[in-house]
């Protein structure tokens, strides 16, 4: 009987071993969307404060804490990721989804796969969400499951294939002047035996240092967009999931000259599942 159950056991870790091996292969890289002409520019991600560190057991910690949304309310930051995937908007007389109103040059595509319990579109407890994106030279394609979504915030936990590779949780917290944004993301497996080796894998072929500090780059500068258009959007009428915009450039936001952006992403085109050498530290970007 203990011989059946080792082998079981066995079995399952190669299983488990033979679905994060897919999971990490090489991928051809994603169709990138033109960038959008959208009427101001992406806010300056720098004074926004962000660590990222190897936990014991090789997962990664990443915790953002985005600049304060001034008269952005809770629960307007959950009415936007529960209409983020199903619904568009015109601007100026060109529509685009909201997907990429949300970054206007590293954003793609992004659906529903499965709903949400209560049937409700869009996101929502239950949900499993695909999305593509890239950060400057890293493509990321990938699904993550709802678990928790209110006013407070939610969590989303990465999925393939039924199994869970860590999660990603979003904090909402009022203020007087509106609200504190704030990210703890890890990234990992907790599988026993080969948990250790799958998360060194993790590292090395997706989450590398290069990789960390571009996607918290885009973490930031995307969540600074919402300045821009959240409130004039919450406020507007839609006619069905369509909604439209019509204002000009906001005035005195800060944000990064064409210049220092280029400087920035000096990396060459790769792919995400690229091997690159690394060191990891907790530091701010």
């Amino acid at each position: 009987m203990r011989s059946k159950k080792h082998t079981l056991v066995i079995v399952m870790l190669a299983l488990l071993a033979g679905v994060a091996i897919w999971w990490l292969k090489p991928g051809k890289g994603l169709l990138h969307d033109a960038p959008r002409h959208l009427p101001w520019a992406v806010p300056d991600y720098r004074p926004a404060t962000s660590t990222h560190r190897v936990l014991p057991d090789g997962r990664i910690l990443i915790e953002i804490t985005h600049l304060p949304l001034i008269g952005i309310r809770p629960e307007m930051l959950a009415w936007w990721y529960q209409k983020l995937p199903v619904s568009a908007v015109e601007v100026s007389g060109v529509q685009y989804p909201f997907y990429h109103l949300f970054h206007p040059t590293e954003h793609g595509r992004i659906r529903v796969v499965e709903q949400a319990s209560d049937g409700a579109p869009g996101m929502g407890v239950g949900a499993l969400v695909e999305r593509e994106e890239w950060f400057g030279p890293f493509d990321s394609k990938g699904a993550g499951r709802i678990v928790q979504f209110s006013a407070a915030g939610m969590t989303v936990v990465p999925e393939v294939a039924g199994l869970r590779f860590g999660e990603i949780r979003h904090v909402f917290e009022t203020t007087a002047e509106g609200t504190q944004y704030r990210v703890v993301s890890i990234i990992g497996v907790e599988w026993p035996l080969i948990g250790g080796l799958v998360n060194a894998l993790i590292r090395r072929t997706m989450y590398s240092e290069p990789m960390l500090k571009e996607w918290t780059r885009h973490q930031i500068e995307e969540v600074g967009m919402l300045q821009h258009f959240l409130p004039a959007l919450y406020r507007s009428k839609p006619q069905g999931d369509l909604y439209r915009l019509q204002f000009p450039l906001p005035v005195g936001v800060n944000t990064m000259s064409t210049e220092a952006r280029g400087q920035r992403r000096s990396f060459p085109i790769l792919s995400i599942c690229t091997t690159f050498p690394f060191q990891y530290q907790q530091e701010t970007t």
